[in-house]
This record gives C-alpha cells, structure tokens and sequence, in this order.
C-alpha cells in the first residue's frame, strides 16, 4: 500500500501533472518559434542533423559543450524527420527521465508544502524556452544547457538532506540518481558537471550519507569508462574546453560587482532563510552546503549568458526550511514561530517569479507556435522553423532579414553544378548541411564565436577548419560581424589557395573549391596558432 500512496503523493502528482501538460504545449504546435537568439537555435539543429547522419561529437566535430547538447534534439530529429520537432521532442524526453528522478528525491526528503512547489518550479525551468531571468516574450530553445544544468543541479542539492521517509533499496536508489544527474550534467556541460561532483565530495563529511555519496562517484566512475569506451571522445570534449577556457576563461573583476550587486537581494534573502535554519541546528556540514550553494551557484551565473536567477540557492532555501521544519524545537518565543512557519512561504515566494515568467514562455510558445506566427524559414529542411515578433519589431526584422539570407542561400547551393555539396559559413554558425538537406561538413566546430571560443591567437588549423568543405560561404550581411571579420583574417590566404570565388549576390559571396585542390580533414584537437 505504502509503494501505491508513494506514486500518488502531492509530489508525485504535481512533477507529473506538470511535465505532460508542459510536454503538450511544447509538442502539439509542431513547430519552433524563436524571438531571440535564432543563430544560436541553429546550432543545436545542425548538431543534431550531424549526430543523425552519423557524426559523432567531440570525434567529428569540436564542440565545448557536451554532446547531449546535440543527441538530445537529434532523437527528436531522428523520430520526427523535422528540424521544428528536434528541441520539443529532445526537451520532452530529457523531463520524462529527469521526472522519476525528482520525485525520488523530493519526496523522500521534503515535506509536500515545500517539495510541491520545488518540483513545479523545477520542471517549467526545465520545460520554458526561454533563457532563466529573460522576460518571457523573449522565446527561445536557445542555451537551453544551462536551464537543464540548474535543474539537475538544484534536485542534486536537494539530497543533502538525510531522507526522512526511507523507502526500500533507498541507498541504492540515492546511489543512482546522484549517478544519473551527474552524468547528465557533465555531458551537457561540463561545469555544471563539476559542481556535482563537488557537492558528492563534500556529502562524504555526513557519515550518515556517506555510502551512498561514495557509490554515486563510483558508478560516475564506472559510466565514464563505458561511455567513453562507445564515445572515445573524452579526450578531445576537455581539449575542446581548455581550448576555449583559453579564449574566454578570464572574466574581469567589474563583471563581478556589477553580477553580484544584481544578485544581491536573491544572497539576502537566501542568507535569511539559512541563518536560521542553522541558529536551530549549528552543522558545519550545512554550514559549507550553504556556502557551496551561493560560491558555485555564482560562478555558474558568471560564466553562463544570464543576469539574475541563481537556482542552486533557491534550491538551498527549500533545503533550509526542510531542516528549519524537522530541527526546530518547541519554541515560546513568537518570533521564532513565525519564522519556522514562514520559512516555506519563503521559499515560494522566492520561486515564484522564475515559475511564472518560465510557465508565461511555454504558454506564449505555444500560441505563437500553434497560430503559425511570425515568418518561416523556406528553406527544404527549414518550415517548421518560425521568427516570431514579440514587442520588438527592430529585433525581429534582424533576424528575419538573416532568415532571408539563409533562404537565398540554400537556393544559390541548390542551383550549383555539384549540389550535394558540403558547406562552411564563415559566421556564427554554419548551418546550410541542416536546413538545405545536403551532407554534412567533415570536422570544423559546431560554432564560431569571436572571442569566446576563437580568436587569431586560438583556432582551429586551415587544414582542420576548411579541408573537409567544398564550399564556403561568406556573408554579406553576417549575424556576428566580428565573427565573419576574425575568419576571413585567419582562413583567408587558405581560402584564396584552394577555392574561387563563383557567385556574389545581395547576401553571399560562394567560394568553391578548384577541382585541383583535393584534402581530407582529420579531426582531433584544435590548436593554437
């Protein structure tokens, strides 16, 4: 009977209430739309379309994301066919595995006035296409990595709490959902990933936690091999990323300041909440989660594309309250009482505005998605693929003219002597082998992003970049000038060796490679140059 009340228990009932109806609004449409961050989006679907045909990221591509960041929407690429379906459905599946998950954790270690609310908010932060602290007409799948490395992360942190309500096996099961999210998080980005190695370490200190802490680093330990063992891209994945670390690691001081003043009432509150869990109970061990959560959770803000919104101390304050409704003994003093009681209103209020403004973007999706709003992308791979308007017509119209482009571009691949051409943009990111059907181009990187992940100083070689291509395009009219800029600087006396220059219309120039100019591409480790 207990096992029966267990997967009808008001946690239970609301993660899975609100992960189908969120599950439906994001697929029934059929469709993407996009308001901001459109170049981004494309990323992933190029990714995916790769990983389709065969690619293998890290092995076949350079990417410093992890590769779940492209096998994700290339499930719902591979059962849909349709690009428009590849983030719902990618997005869909990744919330029916994290449901079970979630519900395992918080419902054996919160009570349901403060677990409820926590795994409503943490599913539409997983659901909402909408970058965390945006408004929500700002609509987009885009860094949707870092959304999913918040969740994972904030119910990780949720165990830190030693289970109230212990079920069978419930060590092993800790065991393997410590595992599972933090497997997750490492092959969706890698400092999400360790961060939850860290906080597993630091579980280590409560002896009371400790076994199943210890067999959750083990089977990381022993998934790693596996994974890596199919994947045998491990090596390249953190060469990838120290490469990058090298362009953009260092974040100068003001960025700092400026972050943490903007951040500061979300530190207050949460310093608030935690105080006074430990003035009732005075554990070094909470002490440091508490620490862990707003160090680590400023950090991830920092080196993510996001102002406000630091989940890992919303996660801490649910923790906090828990300890606050357990530890705090009968108390006279009215005060007191008023904090112990109000300690879970608390964190609601705290979760609330991120929950609203995530659950209003999976409602405005789904509307301008259903209605068929805005412009599609005519391109063969392209029409399930929207450009919305959303209250910023000087927004849309940039995007819409780059959809053009793109749309011009396909047209121009489609008309050439040798079509089935694979294609380089020297832009923000080269996504003519997804959109326009053709193969996909050999090595490279899955985006180019001056001074994030290139510069003239760190790039890939000419060979590495350019030789798996037969044609490059370049932009008149780039999303990312700079981009575009940097790349004709590093690539261009290699472009001038081995390609001509065919076509130049309104949006392209079309290089393509001289019949005598043959190479083949070996993807490895990119190198300084």
């Amino acid at each position: 009977m207990s096992r029966i009340a267990d997967h009808f228990s008001p946690v239970a009932l609301a993660t899975w209430v609100t992960t189908l109806v969120c599950a439906a609004l994001l697929v029934l449409p059929g469709v993407t739309a996009t308001s901001m961050y459109f170049n981004d989006i494309l990323i992933f679907l190029d990714g995916a379309y790769r990983v389709v045909h065969g690619q293998v990221p890290n092995r076949d591509f350079h990417t410093a994301l992890g590769p779940l960041n492209y096998y994700l929407p290339g499930l719902g690429y591979w059962l849909t066919g349709r690009l428009g379906m590849a983030m719902p459905i990618g997005m869909v599946a990744l919330m029916l595995v994290t449901a079970p998950i979630l519900i395992h954790v918080l419902r054996s270690r919160l009570r349901p006035l403060i677990g409820v609310p926590l795994a409503v908010f943490l599913v539409l932060l997983l659901a909402t296409p909408m970058n965390t602290g945006d408004i929500p007409t700002k609509i987009s799948f885009a860094m949707f990595y870092n959304r999913v490395g918040w969740v994972l992360l904030g119910i990780l942190l949720v165990m830190h709490l030693q289970p109230e309500r212990a079920g069978r096996w419930q060590g092993w099961l800790d065991a393997s959902a410590a595992a599972t999210l933090t497997m997750l998080l490492a092959y969706i980005k890698m400092t999400y990933g360790v961060v939850a190695v860290g906080f597993l370490l630091m579980t280590l200190l409560q002896p009371a936690q400790r076994r199943w802490a210890l067999g959750a680093l083990v089977l990381c330990g022993v998934v790693a091999l596996l994974v890596e063992v199919v994947w045998r891209g491990t090596g390249v994945y953190i060469a990838d990323l120290v490469e990058a670390t090298k362009v953009s690691g260092v974040i100068e001081p003001y960025i700092y300041v400026r972050s943490f003043l903007r951040t500061s009432g979300e530190y207050i509150v949460f310093a608030l909440i935690a105080g006074a869990a430990l003035w009732f109970r005075p554990r070094v061990t909470d002490l440091l989660f508490y620490i862990f959560c707003g160090v680590a959770g400023f950090a991830l803000l920092n080196q993510n594309f996001q102002v406000i919104g630091i989940v890992t101390m919303l996660a801490g304050a649910a923790v906090a309250a828990e300890i606050l409704a357990r530890h705090a003994q009968p108390v006279s003093s009215s005060v007191a009482k008023a904090l112990i009681r109000g300690a879970p209103l608390a964190v609601a209020v705290l979760l609330l505005p991120i929950a609203l403004s995530s659950a209003a973007a999976i409602g405005v999706h789904a509307a301008v998605a259903a209605t068929k709003a805005g412009v599609a992308l005519n391109t063969p791979n392209g029409r399930d693929l929207r450009i919305v308007n959303m209250l910023d017509r000087g927004q849309f119209e940039f995007y819409a003219t780059y959809g053009r482009s793109l749309e011009r571009g396909a047209a121009l691949l489609a008309a050439l002597d040798t079509p089935a051409s694979r294609v380089l943009v020297m832009d923000f990111v080269s996504p003519f082998a997804s959109l326009a059907g053709l193969p996909p181009q050999q090595g490279g990187n899955a985006w180019m992003h001056d001074n994030r992940n290139f510069d003239l100083k760190v790039h890939l070689p000419d060979e590495e970049m350019l030789g798996g291509v037969d044609v490059v395009m370049i932009p008149r009219q780039p999303v990312a000038e700079a981009t575009t800029d940097k790349m004709k600087d590093i690539y261009g006396s290699y472009l001038d060796r081995h390609f001509e220059l065919t076509k130049t219309t309104e949006f392209w120039s079309v290089f393509e490679r001289r019949p005598s100019s043959t190479s083949e591409t070996k993807p490895g480790r990119p190198q300084s140059s």
